[in-house]
Formats: structure tokens, sequence, C-alpha cells
């Protein structure tokens, strides 16, 4: 499988990523796990890489056939019943815990990183395709729940199965759910479909428990290896590239704009044709990366899809001996950031450049939640827009207090990397300061800093916006709050 191929039979016949939780939502739940979990930014980044591949690599022209058809066996689709899911969940346990040794046993940290990624990417998208939530519907008001499939099993009081893909699908039963599109179906694979947060929890709490059983594993076959591996480096000119490949884990889910697809970062209308190909040609262009390769000529991926969706074969009992997962226990909190309206302001003068004088403005958030970044989706060309952005942090439940600090940008630069090149807007009334700097006391849900005051629902949200000497100057109604996780 190579990356390189013309641009425009790229164009042509990029299906887009309609398989799993949206890019963004799986590169931050993996940066927020591994980091608790003490991996180093140079680990965290490769396995980020690693997650977005077996997406990107379901999705590309480049890869058809039988390579194609065992990429999509990795995202939990087209499971009608809970034997099945049952089934699926016990084959890929077994296949993975046999990868995890082999690269422990091969002393091979760019695989056991690999193998983490394309893992979790599986794990997450249960959550998210399934209906788990269904199943487990939180109570209102109350904690996010936190059981997962490998800590309790299968529900005994109703069916457990994902959606059909796609939506044409001969073989699915008469009546199955459809997994669906940002309007309808099962998927709960963006902030823009309904029970998203929920999935997003579940999906964080069952990937702390496959990074357990990993290391688990890990360190029957070969002690001290998963230490080396949190902690793995590379070359300066592997540097450059895992930089650039992180790019293109950002721009092209972004920017995806071919066919039916508008984007797929954190739900739609981030679609862009003028960035989208650009940009694409450049990465696909460019030699694959040692982290490219582990997928497209190592094929890591396929230790992981050796039995998946088998019909014959041990149904192993989950949660079981050489699978035993402690229930999610970790004392922790989510908090979460919700901007439910963005629009440029219409006080600029005659005199004044718009935002965007070529047409409306591209805006994105930049939030840094405690010491994590979120970039979140580019609303492409809108004056103004409802409930853009939902971002969800997990902090220590011990802690009184987190650090908000909300940035809003318009998008002008077709390749951006290193420090931003797009434009800086205000959204602070205060002169000379754009940004948002806020704490949440996350016991009484009080926010200090440039405001103040309860703002933890849609009816207390507060409305800020930036003013006049500052230019570029846009206005956005957010509340925060914090939820406990349930306890074991």
């Amino acid at each position: 499988m190579k990356k390189i191929f013309p641009l425009l039979f790229f164009l042509f016949c990029f299906n887009g990523f309609s398989y799993a939780f949206d890019t963004g939502s799986h590169f931050d739940l993996t940066r927020s796990v591994l980091a608790e979990r003490g991996f180093g930014d140079t680990a965290i980044r490769i396995v980020q890489v690693e997650n977005w591949l077996t997406d990107y690599y379901s999705s590309t022209p480049s890869v058809r056939g039988a390579a194609r058809d065992e990429l999509e066996k990795l995202h939990f689709d087209n499971l009608f019943s809970t034997a099945e899911t049952s089934r699926y969940w016990s084959w890929l346990m077994k296949d993975l815990r046999e990868a995890t040794l082999q690269a422990a046993k091969d002393d091979d940290q760019l695989a056991m990183l690999t193998t983490l990624g394309v893992a979790l990417h599986a794990t997450q998208d249960f959550y998210s395709h399934s209906n788990w939530v269904e199943t487990h519907p939180r109570s209102p008001g109350g904690p996010y729940r936190t059981e997962t499939f490998l800590s309790v099993g299968p529900p005994q009081s109703a069916e457990l199965i994902t959606g059909k893909y796609p939506e044409d699908r001969k073989s699915a039963p008469a009546g199955a759910l459809i997994h669906g599109n940002y309007d309808t179906g099962l998927n709960k694979d963006s902030q823009v479909r309904p029970n998203w947060d929920e999935a997003y929890v579940f999906a964080y709490c069952a990937s702390h428990e496959i990074v357990q059983l990993m290391e688990r594993w890990s360190e029957e076959a070969r002690p001290g290896l998963w230490k080396r591996a949190q902690q793995f480096e590379v070359a300066a000119n592997d540097q450059a590239s895992l930089a650039y490949d992180l790019r293109a884990v950002r721009n092209i889910s972004m920017w995806i704009s071919a066919r039916d697809e508008d984007g797929h970062w954190k739900g739609n209308r981030s679609g862009s044709p003028r960035f989208f190909p650009p940009f694409s040609s450049k990465w696909v262009g460019r030699p694959s990366s040692i982290f490219v390769k582990q997928i497209s000529e190592r094929k890591l991926h396929k230790r992981l899809t050796a039995h998946l969706y088998s019909e014959t074969g041990p149904l192993l009992s989950l949660p079981g001996p050489a699978f035993t997962v402690a229930r999610f226990a970790l004392n922790r909190r989510a908090v979460l950031v919700r901007t439910t309206f963005a629009k440029e302001t219409n006080d600029a003068g005659r005199l004044e450049r718009g935002i965007d004088p070529g047409g409306a403005p591209d805006f994105y958030p930049v939030i840094t939640i405690g010491a994590q970044v979120y970039t979140d989706r580019v609303i492409q060309n809108q004056k103004e827009f409802p409930n853009p952005w939902f971002e969800i942090h997990f902090v220590d439940g011990r802690v009184g207090s987190v650090p908000i600090v909300f940035q809003l940008w318009d998008e002008d630069d077709t390749d951006p990397g290193g420090e931003y090149k797009d434009d800086h807007i205000d959204i602070n009334p205060v002169a000379n300061k754009r940004d948002l700097e806020l704490t949440l006391q996350l016991n009484s849900g009080r926010l200090s800093g440039d405001l103040a005051g309860i703002h933890n629902s849609i009816a207390s949200a507060f409305t800020v916006a930036g003013a006049k000497p500052d230019n570029k100057r846009a206005q956005i109604t957010v509340y925060i709050n914090s939820s406990p996780l349930a306890a074991r």
C-alpha cells in the first residue's frame, strides 16, 4: 500500500472518513489517556498517527481489495446481535494479546505503539458505533457511567448491536439500524450527534483498560519494554516527519471535501475545497514516514484482524482470566466547555477591515483546559453559527480548580504548522487582550478570571465580545460545567 498516487485520482475516489468517531475525538481521547498513564509526548504523537491511519487506509483509493477489507474490520460495524458483538470482542482481545506479546518478544517499541494506536481506534469506535450508551443510560443530572464491555460484559436485558455500514448493505438482517451520518443513525461519532458525550466518556474509560491490559501482557513477555516504549524517541529527521504526519491528521480530516464529505474532525461544516487539494498533494507526494510504513508496508494492523467477524472458533469469556480488567476506578471529573453561539460583531466602521474582507469568517477555537490543548472544527464561511463547539477534558477529581484559556481564530493558511499564521480574533472586551483566561472552581462551578460567576448551563451561559480599539472582533456564548465519573 503506497501513499503516493496521482492527486486527481485521490480527490475523485477518496471515500471520506465514514467509519469512526471523528478524528478529533480519537485524537483527544488518545492524548488524554496516554498522558495520564505516563507516556511521553513523542510516544503519544506516534499513537495518535497510527490511530488515524486506521481510518485513512480504510478510505484512501490507494488501498483496495483484501487490504481494504482488513482495515474495514477495525471499526466495530455490522454486528447485529449480542452473540456477534461478543465474538468480535473475544477475537479482538485474543488477537491484541498475541500482537502485544509478539511486539514485546521482538523488542519492537514502534510496533508496540502502532498496535496500541490501532487497538485504541477499534475500542473507541465500539462506544460510538454501538447501542452501549442506550443500554447503559445516564441518570438525568447524575455522574457519567463508566462500566465497559471488558469490565462487565454484555448487557443481559437488551440485545447489544452496532450499526449497519454502508447503509445499503445487503447481508444485514431486516430492520437493522444504520450507522448513519451527522443527521441520522445509531452513530455518536461527533459532538453534533445525540449522546456523543456519553460515548466519549465510555471510550475514555475503555481506552484506559486497553492500555492496562497491554502493559500487563508486555511485561509478561519482556519486562521493562513497556516503560521504554512510553518514553520512545526518534531521530531529528523522523521527528520532522512525525510533525508533518500530525498536521495531516488534522488538516486532511478537517478539510476533506470530496463526494458527500464536508469535514471529519469534530463534526461537519469544515470541508474546504480551497485548502484540501494543496495540502493533500503535499502530504501524499512526500515519501512515507516510518510511522506510515508501520501500516502501509509492515501491515501491523493485520495482527489485530486475523479472526474478526469469524463465525467459528472459541467464544472467550469476557471478562476472563487473561483479559480481566479492574472496572474504571480512577477518581475523575469531566470538564465540559460548550460554545452555543459564535458570530462576527457588526460594529466595524467604514474604514475598518472586517475579519475576512473576501467573505465570511472561518472560525475555529483553540481551547487549553488544564495542560491539554483542544483544537475544534472550523466553521467555514459563516458570519454566525449556533452550537459550533464542544470539548470534554478529564481532571483528577481531587483538584480544586482547572485553568481554561479560550482563543478564537479565523482560518487563512493552507498549511498551518508551528506558530499559528491565521488571524487571531478578539473575544475579550479588555483593550489589547484577545483571549479569555478563566479558572473553574470544580466544587462550586464558579468561574473567575476575565469574568466571574456561575455559568454552567444553557440558561446561565455567558456572552462576551471583543471591543475597540482591538480589530477583528467576534462574540461567543459559552457555558462551562463539570460532572463526576461514576465511582467503581
